[in-house]
């Protein structure tokens, strides 16, 4: 029997491809589709649909959504057109659309990766270099600084605290370390695994648990791992037959998704707990569906995970619900 019912949650009018971004707990889902004239517009999916076209900042012709919160706000990036091909953070609201929320004192680049119920979002303003942000509306843009040793940081994920995770790289990208933020905190390492040179953290729930990825050292492939409230690395593993996996994200149940290789095929979308291990969530779908998941992006508290992977040949996002809840 299925453990999970798989959605195919639509494109926009005029479009063929869809990619989701992120779902809140009431299962809205903010994420890409393409549209008439091949650009890319954000949209927000609430079910049981169709997909809203939120449109571009003026006189933009992409945009993309990565963060939905329970408040209804989403956040993204936007084309801009005095940026010289360089994007805005946006914040959208039903009641006051599309906001462009700018860059970093001195920047001309900005991407929005997550927001939170409070509206906070995080995010990476750029120019010759990266630095990871949280924006409110307070307090407008604040750089969340780098490790030492690294030139760049890039933010992946905020949680309701307003903890975010991210990486930090060095200019040439040999280097590279997932960081933690807190305001009170500040900037901290995320640690490798034992052996690991290098480290990426790319989700954090409510209790501060982080998914991400390490490598393990005597080998440039990573595996998904996640970290408690501690800082303790628990890998993973691989599917069955691969060799490398990531986790994207991280639900208070303690519920990881992410993407690994398997055998003789590309990615799959897979979904980790501490009772069950690492599964291929094609392996829990009904069969015959036309399915191929090959990426988990996000997971809520109900256990419904979005991601994209291939429906009948076609690129598409997807929306999976247990068939029982934590």
């Amino acid at each position: 029997m299925a453990e999970y019912s798989v959605i195919e949650i639509g494109t926009l009018p005029g479009g063929a491809s869809s990619t989701a971004g992120d779902i809140d707990d009431r299962g809205q889902v903010a994420g890409s589709a393409d549209v008439a004239g091949g650009a890319n517009h954000a949209f927000l999916w609430t079910p049981p649909g169709p997909l809203e076209d939120l449109g571009t900042l003026p006189g933009g012709g992409n945009s993309g959504a990565s963060g939905v919160a329970l408040c209804g706000l989403v956040a993204g990036q936007s084309d801009v057109p005095a940026g010289g091909g360089m994007t805005h953070a946006f914040v959208w609201s039903s009641a006051g659309g599309m906001q462009d929320i700018g860059t970093l004192p001195g920047d001309t680049g900005s991407v929005a990766v997550s927001i939170n119920i409070c509206g906070q979002v995080a995010g990476t303003s750029s120019l010759n270099r990266l630095t990871a942000f949280v924006w409110s509306k307070s307090a407008g843009m604040v750089s969340l600084g780098v490790l030492p040793g690294f030139t760049n940081s890039g933010a992946h994920r905020i949680n309701n605290a307003g903890q975010v995770v991210g990486y930090c790289v060095t200019d040439d990208g040999s280097q590279r370390c997932g960081f933690y933020w807190s305001g009170a905190a500040g900037i901290r390492p995320v640690k490798a695994l034992p052996g690991g040179l290098g480290s990426e953290a790319n989700g954090i729930n409510d209790l501060g648990e982080i998914a991400g990825s390490s490598d393990l050292g005597n080998s440039a492939e990573p595996h998904a791992v996640l970290w408690n409230r501690a800082g303790a690395a628990q890998d993973l593993g691989v599917l069955a037959g691969g060799n490398q996996s990531v986790a994207s994200a991280v639900n208070t149940h303690g519920t990881v998704v992410g993407n690994g290789n398997c055998t003789g095929s590309g990615a799959h979308a897979f979904v980790w707990s501490a009772r069950s291990g690492m599964r291929d969530l094609n392996a829990l779908i009904p069969a015959h569906s036309g399915w191929v998941l090959q990426g988990a992006v996000a997971i809520n508290v109900f256990g419904q995970i979005v991601g994209v992977g291939t429906v009948n040949g076609k690129q598409h996002a997807f929306l999976l619900t247990p068939s029982c809840t934590p």
